[in-house]
Formats: structure tokens, C-alpha cells, sequence
């Protein structure tokens, strides 16, 4: 009996909450896009960004020697301390299984 009882008021809060959130989950899925069109948003901003590289890369006016010093420079610098840590963090691993 007392079970029924809280599953009643159980069941009236439910459906207050579900009176109550109606509006505004309507106003949600009126006025935010859909997830596929928020994906493919941003797909095209990818897209444009990329046929836009070519155009920004050739208007610094850099030689293609230039160009490829800094691609170099910037993937040793974000390369080698992650090699590094994984290096440091296997030889911890074989320290503590040593043991």
C-alpha cells in the first residue's frame, strides 16, 4: 500500500516536470540545429578553411625551403617531448614490474 502510494506521487511529480519542461524543449528543437547539420556546419568551416591555406601560405611571400624549415620545427617541437615522456614513462613501468 505504501509502495502504490509513492508510486503515485512519484508519477504525478513525473508528470508536473514533464508539463512544466514542455515549452522549453520546444523552443530546443525549434530554434538549435539538429546535431548532423551542426556536423556538417562544421565540416564546410574545415573545408573553406582549407582551400583558404594555400591562399594565406603563398601571400607571406616564404620560399618553399622556408616553409619547410618551420613544418620541421614545429613538429620536433610537439614530437619529441611526447616521445619522451612515453619513453620515461615505459622505463618506470619496467622499474616498478622489476621489483
Amino acid at each position: 500500500m505504501i509502495n502504490a502510494l509513492i508510486m503515485g506521487v512519484f508519477n504525478v511529480i513525473i508528470k508536473l516536470v514533464d508539463v512544466i519542461l514542455a515549452p522549453i524543449d520546444l523552443l530546443i528543437s525549434q530554434f538549435l540545429p539538429s546535431l548532423s547539420s551542426g556536423i556538417s556546419a562544421i565540416g564546410s568551416m574545415f573545408a573553406y578553411a582549407g582551400n583558404m591555406l594555400g591562399f594565406l601560405v603563398s601571400l607571406t611571400g616564404l620560399s618553399q625551403e622556408a616553409l619547410s624549415l618551420i613544418v620541421a620545427y614545429f613538429t620536433f617541437k610537439l614530437t619529441v617531448p611526447l616521445m619522451i615522456s612515453g619513453i620515461k614513462t615505459a622505463v618506470r613501468w619496467y622499474n616498478a614490474l622489476k621489483i
